[in-house]
């Protein structure tokens, strides 16, 4: 699926941005998907790289899309970024993802789970969603739509946590049967993207007509100390970007950096982010008129709580993953002054 027929047995995918021109037998820069004699396959359809997860949604992060739901999500291996913070770097570009994939490659047998055991195991065990995370989701595009599809038909929730380099075929294709995505915005100049490992092209237009299509949209950053922490070339344009052009009331999550945890050597001699960054950049954001921004940043610093834009009062309290109803009537308005609070 997603692909356009070339010349010469060539093709080229429409799944993600960089649209991949393959010759038969060539490998897309995921790494999952291949030509096989003019037509492009998924090298890892119904592959899971671990075990389901059992995730609460404020995890992903969505702190506005049915707060205190847990969702059982997945992943596979394979990425389109090669980016120096990644997090699930072992699954997505690392060492096990490329064992994992050069043995699909060379036509090694793997357990594969199919949409309906995964979704009848899901809906057996109680929950109401399912969330496609981890490591890119677009990249694995049959076995999403494929699993997507069933999943609403099951009345499951559906979830993404993606790069946002999905492609507006995708979008179309997949659009009807995804209700939330996270996106991760790494930062507003496409030199930035690069420095990181990754990609800008169409991230934001592409996020945009997405929530256009329906999707439920909250954004993510995770601000690096001296690759996207300029509060004037990175922070207030990123902010005023996604007021314009996604909404006010669009939540945008900030995350510190811990050297620690990336793969990449000189990103590990990088500092964690400052309390103060990460304060003085949820400041701007309020600054530019977005209504919801949070922090993530334990153990020692974090905004997690809701408050209503209008009045000011405090709606949904939140301590770690927990949220508390304070504040919302049942129609999810503000109790105090009857303003619309943005809650799914």
């Amino acid at each position: 699926m997603l692909m356009q027929k070339l010349p010469h047995q060539e093709a080229r995918c429409l799944v993600c941005q960089h649209r991949c021109v393959l010759k038969p037998g060539q490998i897309g820069i995921c790494q999952t998907r291949r030509n096989e004699n003019g037509v492009i396959k998924s090298l890892t359809y119904g592959i899971i790289s671990t075990p389901i997860q059992v995730d609460p949604v404020e995890k992903k992060p969505l702190y506005h899309f049915y707060p205190g739901m847990l969702v059982p999500s997945i992943g596979s291996f394979g990425c389109n970024f090669r980016c120096r913070q990644c997090l699930n770097y072992q699954i997505a570009w690392g060492p096990e993802s490329q064992e994992a994939l050069h043995q699909l490659r060379q036509g090694k047998a793997f357990s594969r789970i199919t949409p309906k055991k995964l979704v009848t195991t899901i809906k057996e065990k109680g929950y109401s969603a399912i969330a496609f995370t981890y490591n890119e989701p677009v990249i694995n595009a049959e076995f999403v739509l494929d699993t997507a599809r069933l999943a609403k038909k099951k009345g499951l929730k559906t979830i993404l946590v993606s790069n946002g380099s999905w492609t507006r075929e995708w979008i179309d294709t997949i659009g009807p049967y995804i209700d939330a995505a996270n996106i991760d915005f790494k930062a507003y100049r496409a030199s930035t993207y690069r420095r990181m490992g990754a990609f800008k092209k169409q991230v934001f237009t592409n996020t945009a007509y997405a929530q256009k299509k329906g999707i439920f949209i909250e954004i993510t950053t995770l601000i690096i100390p001296t690759i996207n922490d300029d509060l004037e070339k990175e922070i207030r344009p990123l902010a005023r970007w996604i007021k314009t052009h996604l909404d006010s009331d669009t939540p945008w999550h900030l995350s510190r950096f811990e050297p620690h945890l990336a793969p990449d050597p000189e990103f590990q001699k990088l500092p964690p982010t400052p309390k103060t960054t990460l304060q003085r950049a949820a400041a701007i954001g309020r600054q530019i008129g977005l209504h919801y921004v949070y922090v993530w940043a334990p153990p020692d610093y974090s905004e997690g709580d809701t408050y209503c834009p209008a009045c000011g009062h405090l709606v949904v309290r939140r301590r770690g993953w927990q949220p508390e109803m304070v504040g919302l009537d049942v129609k999810g308005r503000c109790r105090y002054c009857g303003r619309k609070i943005l809650i799914r």
